[in-house]
């Protein structure tokens, strides 16, 4: 735990896109959130900032912390640099996250005021994907020329070499970039004595395009007449929930397909307790926290060989690494991969095998060591110093 105190009479901020209770929240929010908890619990006073969702309040408290709402997606940016500035003769440190674009906090601060910079991942192809022109220009060009140089001389940290890499290679970052990785969910230690079915799949996660949820529902579809065992078990929210559910109508899979939505931890936890395998089919993650979730639940994961997910999974231990680039081949990748995990898993000795591996390997990830790194991080920050030696390096 971070050493009480060290951070006493501290005013920080922690601006973050979205909070926990916003309705696309998903891993990056809980870590900006439990950053929050570190510094709280390391005695600094601490507020959060965020957008506002539709059914969302102004002003909430949250384990104590002030959570202050405004701005949606878009008008976000102009509210919180006006937060900033309201603040700026009483702050002295900003943690602040880079979701796609970052708050530019150094902009609107004293030079005194320290600011460390987290990046979850790089969202070059994403604005692509999401957006059309000349929206996709501009947040590319904010991402991968601006970004760099306003944050050029501020403490930065990736949460995993993965995006320290793209950081270098597709944003030309040339400063030190710190790994300052998630930790795993607080009920790792609740888990399950012993996962269910290896035919029993599950997908944890946001329901939004990148993450390829339908490619997940196809690779199932296909191995149904083979594996008659097969079902799936979607768990999580987003604005692909609608499209998703129309193609498991489509394809008649409703008897041994469900999305589930939103569960609450103990609905979930049961969920994972009759499933034996994870599957997470994204394009690219910052680090993959549902990975970890899993694993904690002695579920290895079937994932693709991209940034986040290729940190996350040991290939071969804790699951299986697929191409990354299949293109449209991209059901039947995973098809392949999900029959050799059922099969491997079907084995009573490899499956022991794998379940202790994944165990073993989620119990390295808590948030207590996050909570420590953080504070470390903002401890250096705040005395000008460099990254912390207990922040591995990239």
């Amino acid at each position: 735990m971070p050493e009480p105190g060290s951070l006493d009479g501290v005013r920080a901020v922690v601006v973050n896109w979205r909070d926990l209770d916003h309705s696309l929240a998903g891993g990056s929010e809980h870590y900006a959130w439990e950053y929050a908890r570190a510094l709280q619990e390391a005695g600094a006073r601490v507020e959060f900032l965020t957008a506002r969702d539709r059914h969302q309040h102004a002003t909430d408290e949250r384990d104590g912390i002030p959570v202050l709402r405004g701005g949606s997606a878009m008008t976000f940016y102009p509210w919180a640099a006006w937060q900033l500035l309201r603040r700026r003769r009483r702050l002295d440190v900003v943690i602040d996250p880079e979701c796609g674009i970052p708050t530019f906090s150094p902009l609107f601060v004293r030079r005194r005021t320290a600011v460390v910079l987290l990046v979850h991942h790089v969202h070059q192809e994403q604005f692509r994907t999401y957006f059309p022109r000349p929206l996709s220009t501009l947040g590319r060009w904010l991402e991968g020329w601006l970004m760099p140089r306003v944050y050029r001389s501020v403490p930065t940290y990736a949460v995993s070499r993965s995006t320290a890499e793209e950081m270098r290679e597709l944003l030309a970052w040339e400063g030190p970039i710190g790994i300052l990785q998630n930790g795993a969910t607080d009920r790792a230690g609740e888990a399950h004595a012993s996962p269910g079915a290896p035919a029993h799949v599950a997908v944890l996660g946001r329901l939004v395009p990148h993450k390829r949820v339908d490619a997940v529902v196809r690779a199932i579809v296909s191995l149904k007449p083979e594996l008659p065992d097969l079902r799936l078990d979607v768990i999580g929210r987003g604005p692909e929930a609608d499209a998703l559910a129309a193609l498991v109508a489509e394809l008649d899979a409703g008897g041994y397909v469900t999305l589930h939505g939103y569960l609450p931890d103990d609905e979930r936890d049961a969920v994972l307790a009759r499933s034996g395998l994870h599957v997470c089919a994204s394009d690219a993650e910052g680090w993959g926290q549902v990975v970890i979730e899993a694993a904690a639940h002695g579920l290895p994961t079937v994932g693709r060989d991209v940034p986040g997910l290729r940190d996350s999974i040991v290939d071969g231990e804790t699951g299986w690494l697929v191409e990354a680039d299949s293109g449209e081949r991209l059901p039947e990748v995973l098809a392949e991969r999900i029959h050799h995990a059922v099969t491997v898993l079907g084995d009573t000795t490899e499956r022991e095998r794998l379940v202790a591996g994944c165990r073993q390997w989620a119990s390295g990830f808590t948030w207590e060591r996050m909570h420590t790194e953080a504070v470390a991080a903002t401890v250096a920050a705040l005395e000008d110093r460099d990254l912390p030696a207990s922040s591995t390096r990239a």
